[in-house]
């Protein structure tokens, strides 16, 4: 294997920047140009998530500048160094970033739930999201005393760390919490649209556009068995954690794109129109499918559903 894998993580970083601010801007220009109205919650929360992952892959392309993914030999103790530093604010960044997806997420999932059991999941998950976020957030940033010595690599400076062992369990626990979040997120859309009366193929197609955003899971998964790398900070850390590296992007990245494209429906509706594609939509709006109500609290319910799905 290579002693240098900057390339690795500078190639994934700039792949997933591009589709992720794309997919954002067309979020954005799709409520408030195409739906002409005022961007939701779940719009805010998912700007705000993109800025933090913007962040964090400004911190890791200066990191990669800095060292980040090469063998100890290959760069001096100050540039060394600095790629620590960077590598830090890469972790504090991307928990911050991942709150704020998960946050993003369930706001949209909360516009069309209206099931109570439904809406009692999503918000138990986005408060434990941000219960289990905000220590651990706090826990990364103030593992060491002073903050700087957990880069600081001069002999002479003195300081003091928590165990890393407590760090990778933690993260260890933090990886279990988002992947059951982001399954729970991917396949409550399949029981929100199960009791309408829709087709069955119209049921599975609006469930998986709102269940999509699941896939970011998979990133996380993988990335899973290199955590243990991260206990080791003074060492080879800026090699070792290549993949580590790598997968947090890619988690991100392929979070932030699919709850993006989720959104999107109205925009392809209106392409498809502008240039004259035809479309197998007959129901709603911007989702699509035929519904066949029946009577009674069930139609009101179908109907607000439906309603909720036109936003």
């Amino acid at each position: 294997m290579t002693d240098d894998r900057s390339g690795q993580i500078l190639g994934v970083a700039i792949g997933f920047l591009i589709p992720t601010a794309i997919s954002t801007a067309l979020r954005v220009y799709t409520r408030t140009k195409i739906l002409r109205s005022q961007a939701g919650r779940d719009d805010v929360g998912m700007v705000v998530a993109f800025a933090l992952y913007l962040i964090y892959l400004v911190c890791q392309l200066s990191g990669v500048a800095h060292g980040s993914g090469k063998k100890r030999y290959l760069v001096d103790d100050h540039t060394a160094q600095t790629g620590l530093m960077y590598w830090f604010f890469c972790e504090v960044s991307y928990t911050l970033a991942t709150a704020a997806l998960k946050i993003s997420i369930g706001l949209f999932l909360l516009r069309i739930a209206v099931d109570r059991t439904h809406i009692w999941i999503i918000r138990t998950i986005m408060i434990c999201n941000v219960i289990f976020a905000v220590p651990y957030c706090l826990l990364i940033t103030f593992q060491c005393k002073p903050v700087s010595f957990w880069w600081d690599l001069d002999p002479n400076h003195h300081g003091k760390c928590i165990s890393p062992k407590v760090i990778v369990i933690n993260t260890y626990i933090i990886s279990v919490l988002n992947s059951v979040a982001d399954w729970t997120f991917g396949i409550l859309p399949f029981f929100i649209v199960r009791k309408l009366q829709m087709k069955r193929q119209t049921k599975v197609m609006v469930a998986s556009i709102l269940g999509f955003a699941a896939l970011g899971s998979t990133a996380t998964i993988v990335r899973t068995p290199f955590v243990h790398t991260l206990a080791d900070f003074k060492g080879e850390f800026l090699y070792n954690n290549a993949d580590v590296a790598i997968w947090t992007t890619v988690e991100l990245g392929i979070g932030c794109t699919a709850a993006n494209a989720a959104t999107l429906r109205p925009l392809l509706s209106r392409f498809r129109a502008h240039f004259g594609v035809p479309s197998t939509q007959t129901g709603s709006r911007h989702l699509g499918g035929t519904i066949s109500r029946g009577g009674g609290g069930k139609r009101k319910l179908e109907d607000k559903m439906e309603a909720k799905l036109r936003l």
